[in-house]
């Protein structure tokens, strides 16, 4: 079943089927433009997702140790979900966590893409897949990329913009797709991407980098509880939300929406062992997020004066939802929200605002 609070366009209607279509079977069963290597074309009608080119991308990092998942398990889960479908998978992410770093480059120096071995339990996923579902890590050093312990931070990672320009414009292209991929997907993220959170996602961003380069993207991201932050419990399990990809690239590529113009944000609602997500919704980007990071009010003894001083940064209160359809209305009530974006950074000038920036000269 699925849901929307506005009139859609008929590729709207489209999507939104499609999406909906994904959505079935879904539980918690755990506790545009031309790329530099070619133009981007539309990818033919087929089943499934068998045969696609997939690459992933995160902004959590491809080390994946950390036992509440928070540095990179999302994206090992889309893995395993891809190479279990029979998509020739590839993997180029950041080298350690990279969350908020938005659409960050690296401008200058040094920057190692290195093979790296899935965690425990991950290793064994993709045998069968062409391209054998190899793992790289991208560090903003000279090889070798080090990786980070207890004791040491290890080598300064490249961002999630740096892997996924990397990857679609030469990497990729040169050593083992021609084409480059088929589709990116950039996720699971540890923690929802919507509202404003969307526009300084690193995961987010890494898929509208790879969209600006010709390849169809979709970021995909599950929510984070209160609960996981204090105590590491109601973490994100990531299964739920990479099955449901699989499905939702599958319905798109039925209906041949896998074309340059598209780049989706998908949010997956928390769900406790057992439970299933309500529907699909196709939504907007809200202005509230749940769980929210900024500037903490200062105390009396704290407060910044008129010549400056120094803010506490973190969890804040969140402002309460106002934008209708949004995105966090829907993944606060259980449904999995989808958003269809646009990268352009094109918007529309009405004549009163061309007539301004006219008399401006």
């Amino acid at each position: 079943m699925f849901h929307v609070a506005r009139p859609l366009s008929a590729a709207a209607a489209v999507l939104l089927a499609a999406a909906a279509l994904a959505a079935c079977g879904s539980s918690d069963d755990s506790s545009s433009s031309a790329s530099q290597s070619g133009a981007s074309q539309t990818v033919s009608q087929g089943e499934g997702v068998s045969g696609l080119k997939v690459m992933l991308v995160d902004d959590d990092s491809i080390q994946g140790q950390s036992p509440t998942g928070s540095d990179g398990l999302g994206i090992y889960n889309l893995r395993k979900a891809f190479c279990s479908a029979g998509a020739d998978v590839l993997v180029v992410g950041p080298w350690t966590v990279q969350s908020g770093q938005g659409s960050r480059l690296t401008l200058t120096g040094p920057v190692t893409v290195q093979a790296v071995t899935p965690p425990k339990g991950f290793e064994s996923d993709c045998g069968s897949a062409p391209s054998g579902g190899k793992v790289f890590g991208v560090c903003a050093a000279k090889a070798p990329c080090v990786a980070p312990t207890t004791a040491a931070e290890g080598s300064p990672s490249a961002s999630p913009s740096d892997s996924a320009a990397l990857a679609v414009s030469e990497f990729l292209p040169k050593n083992y797709w021609p084409d480059g991929p088929d589709i990116v997907l950039s996720g699971v993220n540890f923690g929802q991407n919507d509202t404003v959170t969307a526009v300084h996602s690193g995961t987010t961003n890494a898929a509208v980098v790879a969209n600006r380069l010709g390849k169809p993207a979709i970021a995909v991201s599950e929510v984070l509880t209160l609960a996981c932050l204090t105590t590491g419990k109601s973490c994100p399990q990531f299964k739920g939300a990479a099955d449901f990809s699989v499905r939702l690239v599958g319905e798109l590529r039925k209906r041949e929406l896998i074309t340059p113009s598209l780049l989706l944000n998908v949010n997956y609602p928390h769900l406790e062992a057992g439970q299933a997500p309500k529907s699909t919704q196709v939504n907007v980007l809200g202005k509230c997020t749940a769980i929210n990071f900024g500037a903490k009010t200062p105390t009396s003894a704290t407060a910044v004066g008129k010549n400056g001083g120094t803010y506490e940064f973190g969890a804040i209160a969140p402002c309460k939802e106002t934008v209708k359809n949004a995105d966090s209305t829907a993944i606060g009530e259980g449904h999995i929200s989808v958003v269809s974006l646009d990268g352009s950074w094109n918007g529309k000038t009405s004549g009163t605002m061309e007539k301004a920036l006219i008399d401006a000269e």
